[in-house]
């Protein structure tokens, strides 16, 4: 009798033990409140880290979002979620505020509860519409970004600045905050390395002009009057004595590349099928064409 009474208490116990580790586990798996997110959301921002951010999104962004909060000039500081509104059809609203750029700010931004637990809703993230006076791109934040486009981003200071980098010069600082939608316009103009970066661009296209052929290259701006001469051209060799000179136009969409000197040499046959070889000088040799910004590229075209 004492035996069987003991088996029932351990049995009696053991459901009991099972019974709170169940309980525990329930309580540890339940999904941090709205608050809590809200909270972690802002302290990402304000750790400059988009990664982290973005895992808080109800529909996160592009990475270019994330990798832009990254390169931010001015991050939130002093964050605090003010209060919760009340949970309505799994959906309710965050009222916070921060510091940005010198400025107290307060904002509000909606969250979503999901099977994963609550997320930030896309209205925590601001819109910027970036323009440029050259090219079809921009670097926000220190990301490529098309121009003309309408971007989301994370709540934060924003450099926008012409691209190509180091070839455009212009730029413009942008203040993003929840709910935002905004344009920013930048002024942009050939930096000084421009004109080096165009020139060895031309450098690189009159060598290979330049080599060795055995008719007279196209789209190279060389005229050689071997027909004067000779009856049949079999070959030509030239040697450049002097690079034409870059030269952009005042609007930058075309370049002018001048003063080149070059010196081709013709072999071949003359009309009584003699082998001869004339040499030819060229002081006035000229490259001219168009010039795009293409993303973070300058591409130059020679007519």
């Amino acid at each position: 009798m004492k035996r069987a009474a003991v088996v029932a208490i351990a049995a009696g116990a053991a459901a009991l033990l099972v019974g709170g580790g169940a309980a525990v586990w329930w309580f540890a798996s339940r999904s941090p409140g709205p608050d809590v997110v809200a909270g972690d959301f802002l302290a990402a921002l304000a750790a400059g880290d988009g990664a982290r951010a973005a895992t808080f999104l109800e529909d996160p962004p592009e990475a270019a979002a994330a990798d832009a909060l990254e390169g931010a000039v001015g991050l939130l500081t002093d964050p605090a979620v003010v209060s919760i509104g009340a949970v309505e059809e799994g959906t309710t609203r965050a009222d916070v505020a921060f510091d940005l750029d010198g400025a107290a700010q307060e904002a509000s931004f909606g969250l979503v509860e999901t099977e994963g637990g609550w997320r930030i809703a896309p209205d925590a993230l601001g819109a910027l519409t970036p323009t440029t006076t050259i090219g079809d791109a921009l670097h926000v934040g220190g990301v490529l970004t098309p121009a003309s486009a309408t971007t989301s981003l994370f709540p934060a200071v924003y450099d926008v600045a012409a691209a190509p980098s180091g070839i455009l010069a212009g730029s413009a600082t942008v203040i993003v905050l929840p709910g935002s939608s905004q344009e920013v316009a930048v002024e942009a103009s050939l930096s000084p390395d421009a004109t080096a970066s165009a020139q060895e661009q031309i450098d690189a296209y009159a060598t290979a002009c330049a080599a060795p052929a055995s008719t007279v290259p196209e789209n190279c701006g060389i005229r050689v009057p071997w027909a004067a001469d000779l009856g049949a051209l079999s070959s030509i060799a030239f040697r450049i004595d002097a690079m034409p000179v870059v030269a952009f136009s005042a609007d930058a969409r075309t370049f002018a590349a001048t003063g080149g000197v070059l010196v081709a040499t013709a072999t071949g046959t003359t009309r009584d099928g003699a082998a001869q070889t004339v040499t030819y000088r060229a002081d006035d040799w000229a490259l001219r064409g168009t010039v795009a910004f293409t993303g973070d590229d300058m591409v130059l075209s020679v007519d």
